[in-house]
This record gives structure tokens, C-alpha cells and sequence, in this order.
């Protein structure tokens, strides 16, 4: 699996109607309907903005694609089939297209619509996917530096700090790192995840 390192917005028009491709990271529903709503508030005169991203759950990986209103399955499937051939998981695409007066027909509009998110995914940098968990950690104040580094060595991020008469962090980490994690930290203060 693959996911969007950058997102890109690239325009191309095709017979009178301009396209603007987006392509976007999520790792939640509400996280992609954010970026949405974001993209529609751009464009408030457009006559549509078609979609497609692709999830990743406790019960797999979950697709969606919207046609917004186009023929069905001509403008959000063959962005999904994009998301399916890079396959692209906590991201999505996004097409915008302000009508030019010119019907494109159902083959014109599956190709206007693939084409335009073709180009943006062309334009974003894709790397592999990693999945991170979330781990709540108490430890002692002469600790933290060390934590801090090691949490940041293996491509983790503190998430929060809470100072009382210990240190509570909640990280997000690697899941392949959390062995090596327990192996560095006595697992007393490796609380749970999250």
C-alpha cells in the first residue's frame, strides 16, 4: 500500500469546461470530509466536485467514491480506480469542474474526470504506507530527553505533554517500532495503546 507524502492541484480544460484535480490526505472520515468541505469553499461556483479515497480500518480498507450529480459512475469511479491502481490508502482525489456549455457525453466525462486526477496524482510525491498506533507513555522528568530522541529516531512524533508528579506523553509511532521501543524502555512505563 501507498500513500500521498505531498498533494497536488493540477487544471486542465477540456472543451469549454475547466477541471481542477486535488489530491489529498486523511486518515479519517471526518479528516477527508474537512479537506473537502475545504476544496468546495474554493470553488463555491462550481458545478460539481466529484471524489474518491480509500481508508484504512480495524476492518480493512474501506473505498468510497462520489459522482456528485455526473452520470453514475463517471466522474467519482475512475478516480477510485486510480486510488485502486496506485493503490492509495489514507488519501484521496478530488476533481472540481465549472461547466463550459459543452456536454462531454458519458466516455468524455469518465476520461475528463480520470484524465484530471491522473494528472494531479502524477504531481504528488507517493511513498509507502506506514501504520502508526498511539501509545500513552508515563515516565520520570530525567527520562524525557532520551524518550524524545528515540521516539524521533524511529520516525515517531510526540502528539502530547502533560508535566505532574511524572511525565505523560502520547505518541504516535511506527507500529513496526514498538518492539524496538520496548526492548530500549522497561515496559512499566510503556502504559497501552490507544
Amino acid at each position: 500500500m501507498n500513500c500521498f507524502k505531498s498533494i497536488s492541484i493540477q487544471e486542465q480544460t477540456i472543451q469549454k469546461s475547466r477541471f481542477i484535480g486535488y489530491t489529498f490526505i486523511g486518515e479519517t472520515k471526518q479528516d477527508i470530509l474537512r479537506v473537502l468541505q475545504s476544496i468546495a469553499k474554493e470553488h463555491p461556483h462550481a458545478s460539481h466536485l466529484a471524489f474518491a479515497y480509500q481508508l484504512k480500518s480495524e476492518h480493512g480498507f474501506e473505498p468510497y467514491y462520489s459522482d456528485a450529480g455526473e452520470p453514475s459512475g463517471t466522474a467519482g469511479k475512475p478516480l477510485l480506480q486510480l486510488i485502486d491502481a496506485h493503490q492509495i490508502v489514507s488519501g484521496g482525489i478530488g476533481v472540481i469542474r465549472y461547466y463550459g456549455g459543452i456536454n462531454l457525453g458519458t466516455g468524455g466525462l469518465t476520461r475528463a474526470y480520470g484524465g484530471t486526477g491522473k494528472l494531479a496524482l502524477t504531481h504528488s510525491v507517493i511513498e509507502p504506507y506506514i501504520e502508526y498506533i498511539k501509545l500513552k507513555l508515563t515516565i520520570n522528568y530525567n527520562n524525557l530527553d532520551n524518550y524524545i530522541h528515540v521516539i524521533h529516531s524511529m520516525n515517531g512524533s510526540v502528539l502530547d505533554k502533560a508535566f505532574d508528579d511524572k511525565v505523560s506523553l502520547l505518541i504516535r509511532l511506527p507500529d513496526n517500532a514498538l518492539d524496538k521501543l520496548k526492548a530500549r524502555f522497561p515496559m512499566t512505563e510503556i502504559n497501552h495503546s490507544l
